[in-house]
């Protein structure tokens, strides 16, 4: 069908009001004439301090955003925020009818350094009954730079963008959302959920740490923490393929994963092609060195050293660790994120543009003891680097007023290595006590799952890592949430699922951290009735290696 928008003025919205007293029309058609008419008369309202609604249109039939079809009939409602005069924070929010709508509000996260929406999981969340929202972080994607969501062209001489991006778009945007929904419907929403994965990610640590009472709860995965860590950790990791574009390749990367997973899969017990836990696996990759007169299904020196150098992580010279390195497993990503001719990701030019503003650095002279160093001290309008990007542990105003968050992460991700992630848990825990942390915040790594979703293992547990295979609280992480803030029962586990040609071939309990799943020793490997989560044995060897 057609997509119709109804768009009424206010005048227009006074004059139909006579037409429609004199007609008669069905309960359905009042509500949805109710539903048109609440959503034209946010048009215009200035909803929160410097933000406005540029544009609001009741969709009956659905709508078409950014390539996402909706089938359902929502209000469409576009606002921007401008706290500085350098900013232009666009956002939007879509309500699904009165009669529809469970009460609730989702925000949703982005990925990158991207500025775009994500219609996606919007449309995901208003079908499920949820108002939603979603905002463009303070700028938008230039999509003819190759780069793409990685570039930095929109901070170069512009620290509140730089800001707007780190932390205050998210919170403006919500803040305004949540008027939105109040003058819609009549009242304010109940509970308020954030759903995000990797950049997002860390924007949901930095609203439950800054802006505690914004959202009840979040669903957050591949969080970089520090995000000026993450920046180091691509530099580093990129600088093989920056010196010799051979270091990193897809068919170098493919042996490595091969063959590391082949060393590694048994060590958990069960051979399944996955790595259970990267930190078990110490093996050297000088072992896949090609041998005299060997050309094929082995690494050359360069590739061997490039792998070494990207296991160990960005340190400077007197071993102080920057970011941990990258797990063994998550080769396959690696080609795309570390190699070609533009490697490193938002890294590459983070330095150069965002921080040093200077168009003629190059990442790889990027000197790690004195270019960290004035990093963290550069400065973003009235604060520095590291203030603006970075996250602390201190989750207590969220944690005092009973927030609850669903962390997870894949142990094959390439893009931000789950060696960041363990270290931010641990770091809670150890604030905290495990006991008070399980209270309110729970952490749950995914075996052989990659950047968010994807790879060769468990994944698909709701929000990013793809559709659950059951609707239901346990398998399912946006429901848990929506279980443990309303019904305070917290999620001890998932069950996640390996799918090939999108169907569930193997099943595998996703614990919550620091428990494992292992295999009770009956029964078939691949359902997960057959495993426990349990306590790790012995030590990890020291990480990173």
């Amino acid at each position: 069908m057609k997509n119709t928008y109804l768009l009424v003025s206010a005048s227009a919205l006074l004059l139909g009001s006579a037409f429609y007293a004199t007609h008669d029309a069905t309960p359905a058609q009042a509500a949805e004439r109710g539903d048109a008419a609440a959503c034209a008369a946010l048009a215009g309202k200035t909803i929160a301090p410097d933000t406005v609604i540029a544009r609001a249109a009741w969709s009956p039939d659905g709508d078409t955003v950014g390539g996402t079809k909706v089938t359902v009939p929502f209000c469409r409602v576009i606002g921007v925020a401008t706290p500085t005069a350098d900013s232009h924070i666009g956002f939007e929010v879509w309500l699904p009818p009165m009669s529809a709508w469970n009460g609730k509000f989702r925000g949703e996260g982005s990925g990158g350094s991207a500025g775009a929406l994500s219609p996606g999981p919007m449309r995901e969340a208003l079908v499920a009954g949820f108002a939603t929202m979603s905002t463009d972080n303070g700028h938008l994607t230039d999509n003819k730079d190759p780069l793409g969501g990685s570039a930095q062209g929109w901070a170069f001489k512009h620290p509140e963008k730089m800001i707007d991006w780190a932390w205050r778009a998210l919170h403006l945007s919500t803040v305004a959302a949540k008027a939105a929904v109040k003058t819609f419907y009549g009242k304010p929403s109940g509970e308020s959920y954030f759903i995000a994965c990797s950049a997002g990610g860390h924007h949901a640590l930095m609203e439950a740490t800054r802006f505690p009472n914004d959202y009840d709860g979040y669903v957050a995965g591949a969080a970089p923490w520090k995000w000026t860590s993450l920046m180091f950790g691509h530099t580093w990791n990129a600088n093989p393929a920056l010196r010799d574009i051979s270091a990193v390749t897809a068919q170098s990367s493919a042996i490595l994963n091969r063959r590391m997973i082949a060393a590694c899969d048994e060590l958990d017990g069960v051979k399944d092609g996955v790595i259970a836990d990267p930190r078990r696996c110490t093996v050297d990759p000088v072992e896949f060195q090609c041998k005299d007169g060997q050309t094929a299904d082995c690494l050359t020196p360069v590739q061997v050293a490039a792998a070494r150098h990207i296991y160990h992580g960005a340190t400077k010279s007197d071993g102080t660790f920057l970011m941990p390195g990258q797990v063994r497993g998550s080769e396959e990503g690696w080609p795309a994120q570390n190699g070609g001719a533009t490697p490193g990701g938002s890294s590459m030019e983070f330095w150069k543009l965002t921080v040093f503003q200077d168009a003629n650095f190059k990442n790889v002279d990027f000197d790690f003891d004195k270019d960290s160093a004035r990093a963290m001290t550069t400065k973003v309008s009235n604060s520095t680097l590291a203030a603006t990007y970075d996250e602390t542990t201190n989750l207590d105003a969220f944690r005092k007023r009973g927030g609850k968050f669903i962390f997870f992460q894949g142990w094959a991700d390439s893009v931000i290595t789950p060696l960041m992630d363990v270290d931010y848990t641990n770091k809670v825990t150890a604030r905290y006590g495990q006991d008070k942390t399980d209270d309110f915040f729970r952490f749950f790594l995914l075996p052989g799952m990659g950047h968010c979703g994807g790879g060769p293992g468990y994944s698909h547990i709701g929000g990013a890592t793809g559709a659950p295979i059951k609707d239901d609280a346990d398998h399912d992480m946006v429901k848990a949430l929506d279980r443990w803030v309303t019904k305070k029962e917290a999620p001890s586990l998932f069950i996640g699922a390996k799918v090939q040609g999108g169907k569930p071939v193997a099943t595998r309990p996703i614990c919550r951290y620091p428990l494992e799943a292992r295999y009770l020793g009956k029964g078939s490997t691949g359902e997960a009735a057959n495993f426990a989560c349990r306590m790790p044995e012995g030590k990890f060897p020291p990480q990173p290696m």
